[in-house]
């Protein structure tokens, strides 16, 4: 009995040790995968594959760091932006109001000075259009003042020739007169002498009619230059004038009378046979041949 006990207690440790055997199999796999993760994670972050390459750790490590430095630098911008706020807005309900009141009062300055710069645009433009037309008479009147100016000095100079040649023709004469003993002496010296006194005289007719010309035209630009000085005051008076049919044709002349007096070439006088550019002895020469060959 006693032996059979014995038997049954010796199955039954052998039984407990095979199971513990078995456990501590098991016990032994799980380890040595566990180890194996920790080899795989260990070559994974903290080995370096070589010297030159930093590890998966390390880089965690710096980027850590990085994090660390950016969020103090966040505080610190956060820090300066409640400071400015405070600043701005107070730290209290009433400050916040008194700052709201403070917008709103400079809102409605800001309206009124829009308005105010709005009216001023308003006239100011209102008397730029008012100016214009009177600044476009006043510059064709400058204009036209400019161009009678620029005939004053040939004006002068063909004078100065007229003059110069009537007065050498005199003196020529009256030395050849008095150089003579009788009167057929000296018609005969004048006659010798008549080569001089044909281009002289010509000289002198020719700059008589370029005088002609140029006072000719200088008049044409005064003529201009009155009507554009004028025509402002005439226009000014007839605006004082009651509305009519009438009121609206009298502009309508006045607008016409300028423009037909701005376009009007006042060198046009000029192609009549009184005021012809070429000169005035030879002209009438060549118009005496050309009626003889008709």
């Amino acid at each position: 009995m006693e032996k059979e006990q014995k038997e049954e207690r010796i199955e039954t440790f052998e039984e407990k040790f095979e199971k513990f055997i078995g456990t501590a199999k098991e016990e032994v796999s799980s380890l040595k995968a566990e180890l194996n993760d920790v080899t795989e994670l260990y070559n994974d972050f903290v080995k370096k594959p070589n010297t030159a390459v930093p590890s998966k750790a390390e880089k965690l490590n710096e980027t850590f760091e990085k994090v660390t430095e950016y969020n103090i630098e966040i505080s610190e911008i956060e820090t300066k932006v409640q400071e400015f706020e405070t600043k701005v807005f107070g730290k209290t309900t009433e400050d916040k109001e008194a700052l709201k009141f403070k917008i709103t009062e400079l809102k409605s300055e800001l309206e009124e000075l829009h308005s105010d710069w709005e009216e001023k645009y308003g006239t100011l433009s209102t008397k730029i259009e008012d100016l214009l037309p009177g600044a476009t008479s006043a510059g064709l009147a400058k204009s036209y003042h400019d161009q009678k100016k620029s005939y004053k000095t040939p004006n002068i100079l063909w004078s100065i020739v007229f003059i110069g040649t009537m007065i050498g023709m005199v003196w020529y004469a009256v030395t050849t007169i008095k150089d003579s003993e009788t009167v057929g002496g000296a018609f005969m010296n004048i006659l010798a002498r008549a080569p001089f006194f044909v281009p002289t005289i010509w000289l002198a007719l020719f700059a008589s009619k370029q005088q002609s010309q140029n006072r000719r035209l200088e008049q044409e630009y005064a003529h201009k230059e009155s009507l554009a000085k004028s025509y402002e005051g005439y226009k000014r008076e007839i605006a004082k004038l009651p509305e009519s049919s009438d009121k609206d044709e009298i502009m309508e002349k006045l607008v016409a009378s300028l423009i037909d007096a701005s376009s009007y070439n006042p060198s046009e006088t000029l192609e009549k046979k009184s005021h012809n550019d070429s000169p005035p002895l030879l002209s009438s020469l060549m118009n005496r041949k050309v009626d003889k060959t008709e």
